[in-house]
């Protein structure tokens, strides 16, 4: 089962929801193949995203810590 669902707007573009589910019998086989790729894609993202926040995170507890500054105001880095 899908955790999202493509649904096709008046104006020709596809919005994706999160909030709902799409089982795997209930699509045929070209649908399919277009919600697998969809599924990686936002696994991708999702990582990237992850990545991203962690490296954040990482960079605001340097920037908190006396010795970094310390070395910052000297010059050093």
């Amino acid at each position: 089962m899908f955790d999202f669902r493509i649904i096709d707007t008046e104006d020709g573009n596809q919005v994706i929801r999160g909030d709902l589910k799409t089982p795997f019998d209930s699509l045929p086989f070209v649908e399919l193949i277009e919600y697998i790729e969809m599924d990686k894609q936002m696994a991708i993202m999702d990582s990237i995203r992850k990545k991203q926040q962690k490296e954040e995170k990482r960079r605001r507890k340097l920037e908190r810590n006396l010795l970094w500054r310390l070395a910052c105001f000297c010059g050093l880095v």
